[in-house]
Formats: structure tokens, C-alpha cells, sequence
């Protein structure tokens, strides 16, 4: 299924690209998908075999959650139904980019978008070439300069002293300043990320779950004693991100937007491909998960996580007064459910309608940045809200064939692990399968 390619000029030391072709694939799930027109179950895994956590170009950059599995985007990216080199590939809830690797290695230009300012910074960060002496002269500098009597402050986002022991606030804050006082552009990204890795480690958070939960107790006191050096680890995490950049093409380097509702512009390219795991409505809290972060590099508006929080798609958070109204459901098949979950939880049914919403106004800007033929794939999972199944792969698939896009084909594969929040509390339930549907816009 996959074979290995000579390096072209394009790239670089990389001995983990890979001509990849699907097509055959691509067909036998067509062929069976429009037998039926219904759909087709699918194992991405064993489709595209990458082993679990594979450590491919630089996909590991950064322990950013709920990544969608490459092994997606890498199918549909080298078929040649959905694109060729040098094609535009978009995708509008970028996350840290699995996607715009992806489409790089493969040769394609890409394109993203996402809400999160920590997220853009991480996807500029593994999709832009830096060369490994830049790097290491960069490094040098910083590492050079560090005085603990000049620091960045932590901001308010959050009580630093919960998280942060007296000494690691004192090294973050020099590490910080130092590395802002010697680098810009691309290297500042490229060793803002590699910080951003290493602030979790050297917080008193369990890294055992994504969101930020202070650990207690023994398990406390074993991790503080672990607790590796900073400037020590920091400098392993850039060197291993160094050689992880090496193995993207030279030169290459991804266009990143700050919201999915945006809408095309007149000059602007227009994708060929667009491929995207939008938010799940209340599923995963990108931003409290990235809390940590946001708070040492300073990117939340008037450094109030709230304030960020409002410019997701998927959102928790609203006053009692948000969600008194009655509105129609811009997904008319899911008016009933709806209303069963508003009258056991009033709150959980507007976070469902919010999305929806949002996900309308997000379809829109979408639709709009996909050229005529192109293609859409989505990946979309239902889940259990209040005891009662909210089919979100359908009422989205309904909000974008109202825009005008043609449903081509729709598989569904299980979840295995994919970092995703699948457990949730009991109001909002279970996510276990995923529904991957391709739109053409005709």
C-alpha cells in the first residue's frame, strides 16, 4: 500500500516521507457506499497502518488535545480524486495542524484556521522550514541571555501559585523573557512552542489528563521529586523538535486564519480540499486545556480565559438570561431532541443549540472558501446528551447540504483513543464512533 520515494528537491532528510496511493481504496468504499447509499464502516487504522503515537515529521510537536488521527487527512489527502500537488488543502478548525502537515508532505499548499491563539502558534510552528543551524544559533543566544532578575510575568488568567512551584515561576518567567529578547518571527513560534511543551511538565498538573487538575497527596510529592530541570528539558525539546521540522519540505510554510466563519475574500485562494474535525458541543475545553499556556505567553483578551473561551465553536459557559429564549433550530431534525433535553436540562440544550448555530454561521465561510468541485470531507461524531442520542454527524450534514454541498460518500469508524475527551460527565455522555462524510460542492 505504500512504498518508499526517492527525495525530491523539495525535500529534505526525511525518512519517514512516503508516496502514498489510496485510490483502490478509495474505490471499493465507493463502490460499496453507492450500493446502498449507506454508511460503510471503516478502520483508518489498519486503512493507513501508522502505528498508535507514531513520532512522523512533526506530529509530535506538542501534546495539543483531542488531535485528529493523521491517518485521516493522510488518506483522503493522497487520493487522487481529491487532490494533486500543489492544490490548496484547508482545514477551518486547524487545531495544531495535523492536517497542514499532512497536506505539506504530500506536497499540496495549506491552509487553516482556528480560534485558539495557541493553537495557530503551534500549526505556524510544525508546518514553517527553519534550518537546524538557525535553530541551534537561536538556542545559544537564549539559553546565553537568561537572567533570572529579568522575567515575562505570568498573567491573570489563572492563580499561577496553584500550579507553579516559586522556583519554576522564576525559570519560566527568565526562559520567556529571554527567548522574546533574542528571536522573532518563525524562531520566536518555533521556541514559544517548544515553552509551551514544557510548561505542563513542569507544573503540578496530572499529566494524565489533558485539562489542567492539580495532582494531591503522594502522587503530588512523586511528581515534584521528578520534576525534570527546565532549562535541561527545554533544551531536549527543541533539539528533538529540530529534527522533527527537518523532515518537512524546505521552504514550506501553511497560511493560518483566526476563525472558521470567515468568510472568502476577492484575491484569496480557494481550497480544493477542505478537510476538518469541527468542536464536538460541549465535548472538549480546548481553552482550559491550553490554560497553563495561555496564560504564560499572554494570549487571552484582557488575559481572561472567559474572554477566549467566547470565540470557540462548542462553548460551556452562559448566563442563566442566555438561554430563556425560543428559537427555531437551524437543524430542523434536531427540534425534537432539543426540546427532550431542555426539559431535563435547560442549560445542556442551549450549549447543543449554540453550536449548531455557530456551526451554521462556520458552514457558511466554509462553503465559500471551497472552489466549485472541490471536495469536503468532515469528521463528526454523535454523543449522548441527557440520556438522549444527539446525532450531530446528521444535523450537520443537514446544515451543509442546505448550503448547496452534495454528500459523495460516508463511512464511520470507531474511536480508539485518539486524545479526544470521549468520557464525559452525565449531562453531556459518550462519544464512540465518528462519521467521516465527503461533500463535493457541484
Amino acid at each position: 500500500m505504500a512504498a518508499e520515494a526517492a527525495p525530491t528537491s523539495s525535500q529534505v532528510k526525511t525518512r519517514d516521507l512516503k508516496t502514498w496511493n489510496f485510490d483502490a481504496d478509495l474505490q471499493s468504499l465507493q463502490e460499496a457506499y453507492d450500493a446502498n447509499s449507506s454508511p460503510i464502516s471503516v478502520n483508518f487504522r489498519k486503512l493507513v497502518p501508522l502505528g498508535s503515537g507514531v513520532d512522523r515529521a512533526t506530529h509530535l510537536f506538542h501534546s495539543y488535545p483531542a488531535k485528529l488521527l493523521l491517518n485521516i487527512p493522510l488518506f483522503f489527502i493522497n487520493c487522487t480524486k481529491y487532490s494533486s500537488p500543489n492544490d490548496v488543502v484547508y482545514d477551518p478548525f486547524s487545531g495544531s495542524g495535523t492536517v497542514l502537515v499532512e497536506a505539506l508532505l504530500a506536497g499540496r499548499r495549506a491552509m487553516g484556521a482556528d480560534a485558539n491563539p495557541l493553537a495557530r502558534l503551534i500549526a505556524r510552528a510544525k508546518t514553517t522550514h527553519i534550518t537546524s543551524d538557525v535553530i541551534a544559533a537561536a538556542l545559544d543566544s537564549v539559553l546565553s541571555e537568561i537572567d533570572n532578575a529579568r522575567q515575562v510575568p505570568f498573567t491573570t488568567t489563572i492563580k499561577k501559585d496553584i500550579w507553579f512551584s516559586e522556583t519554576n515561576v522564576s525559570s519560566l518567567g527568565a526562559l520567556l523573557y529571554s527567548i522574546r529578547k533574542n528571536t522573532s518571527g518563525a524562531v520566536l513560534d518555533f521556541l514559544e512552542t517548544c515553552f509551551s511543551t514544557c510548561v505542563k511538565k513542569v507544573s503540578v498538573s496530572d499529566p494524565r489528563l489533558s485539562v489542567p487538575v492539580r495532582l494531591k497527596g503522594e502522587a503530588l510529592e512523586k511528581h515534584i521529586a521528578g520534576s525534570p530541570d527546565l532549562i535541561e528539558h527545554f533544551t531536549k525539546v527543541v533539539i528533538s523538535n529540530c529534527a522533527r521540522l527537518n523532515k518537512m519540505p524546505e521552504g514550506c510554510i501553511s497560511e493560518l486564519h483566526t476563525d472558521a466563519r470567515q468568510h472568502h475574500r476577492e484575491g484569496e485562494l480557494k481550497a480544493d480540499l477542505i478537510i476538518t474535525s469541527p468542536p464536538y458541543a460541549g465535548a472538549q475545553k480546548y481553552i482550559r486545556a491550553s490554560s497553563l499556556s495561555i496564560g504564560w505567553l499572554g494570549m487571552a483578551p484582557a488575559n481572561r480565559l472567559r474572554e477566549l473561551e467566547k470565540l470557540n465553536i462548542g462553548r460551556e459557559h452562559f448566563c442563566k438570561s442566555d438561554y430563556n429564549s425560543e428559537n427555531a433550530s437551524v437543524a430542523l431534525s434536531a427540534e425534537g431532541v432539543l426540546k427532550k433535553i431542555k426539559a431535563v436540562n435547560p442549560l445542556r440544550a442551549h450549549i447543543a443549540d449554540t453550536y449548531l448555530r455557530e456551526m451554521d454561521d462556520a458552514a457558511e465561510g466554509i462553503v465559500s472558501r471551497l472552489r466549485q468541485n472541490g471536495h469536503l470531507v468532515l469528521v463528526v461524531g454523535d454523543n449522548m446528551i441527557c440520556g438522549h442520542n444527539f446525532s450531530t454527524s446528521r444535523f450537520v450534514k443537514e446544515i451543509f447540504t442546505r448550503k448547496g454541498l452534495t454528500t459523495t460518500l460516508e463511512l464511520v469508524d470507531d474511536i480508539r483513543s485518539r486524545g479526544l475527551m470521549t468520557k464525559r460527565n452525565k449531562t453531556a455522555g459518550t462519544i464512540e464512533r465518528e462519521h467521516v462524510i465527503v461533500f463535493q460542492k457541484r
